[in-house]
């Protein structure tokens, strides 16, 4: 079997099993209201899944070895390199927030008044486990072995519809939202995704800078907290985010090149996708 081959089904089978964990969590979610900790409920459980999925096949390849390894990735912050990647990995979520806020505002939407709380933030903090058992499964399992045999533009792709498709029959169930705010939410997730690639690319491949990146997300919209980690803020416009989300890939694309997002026309990129996976794999070993 050709290593091509076997990376594919390894990838194949990922996306098979993080589905298949997910299906008896959102049938038997909705069927008891149980919450397992404040404003995460039961049939939220498979946003863990992208992880458990990402352990037990990275077991099956490479043995305790190499799922010890995998897990150290969550926290390889001093991976990030160059330091100057901390600015979009902090930055970028947040002014996608700021301008739904701003363009809802110029047409003069009633926004209530932002709400400060050192609690609410640290409260929110452990949000961040939840984004690393994400990111642990998506870049740190997927996302390269679809680099070797995709561009970055694709793999983000690919990797968005992936994360949207586990995303909304959450949305579903909890029936906060319409059938238009479900369909431009899952195309703003399938977008940025590939802005995940971009950083993932050129900040030393980090999982830590992956979480953080992700973690994000909830910053802006922690101004006016709901009771629920899947209910959005009020007046959150998914399709003004989508639109400002395609922008900046648009830009992404243009300077770093849709190959690698990361070899820019002023810089070349240090390390191959396909060389990083190969140098983690035999470290792993």
């Amino acid at each position: 079997m050709s290593t091509q081959t076997s990376n594919d089904r390894s990838v194949a089978r990922y996306f098979i099993l993080l589905f298949g964990l997910c299906i008896p969590v959102w049938a038997i979610g909705p069927l008891y209201d149980i919450e397992l900790f404040p404003g995460f409920k039961l049939f939220q459980a498979g946003l863990a899944m992208p992880m458990i999925a990402a352990l037990i096949l990275t077991y099956c390849e490479l043995g305790w070895s190499g799922t010890v390894a995998l897990l150290r990735r969550s926290f390889d912050a001093q991976q990030i390199s160059p330091k100057i990647w901390f600015l979009p990995i902090l930055l970028v979520y947040p002014s996608i927030g700021f301008i739904n806020y701003w363009v809802l505002w110029l047409f003069g939407v009633d926004i209530p008044p932002p709400t400060y709380s050192l609690v609410i933030l640290l409260g929110y903090c452990t949000v961040f486990f939840l984004a690393c058992a994400e990111e642990l499964g998506l870049s740190g399992y997927a996302l390269d072995r679809l680099q070797r045999r995709y561009s970055a533009l694709v793999t983000g792709l690919i990797l968005g519809v992936v994360w949207a498709g586990y995303h909304i029959p959450g949305f579903l169930i909890s029936g906060y939202y319409s059938t238009g705010w479900i369909f431009w939410h899952a195309v703003f997730t399938v977008v940025t995704r590939v802005l995940f690639v971009w950083v993932y690319n050129n900040s030393g491949r980090s999982l830590f800078a992956m979480a953080l990146f992700h973690w994000t997300f909830g910053l802006f919209w922690m101004l006016w907290p709901q009771d629920n980690l899947q209910k959005a803020v009020p007046f959150y416009s998914p399709l003004i985010a989508a639109m400002v989300a395609m922008l900046y890939v648009i830009i992404v694309v243009y300077i770093w090149r849709p190959k690698t997002l990361a070899q820019s026309r002023f810089k070349q990129a240090k390390m191959t996708p396909d060389a990083f996976l190969s140098a983690n794999t035999n470290h792993g070993k």
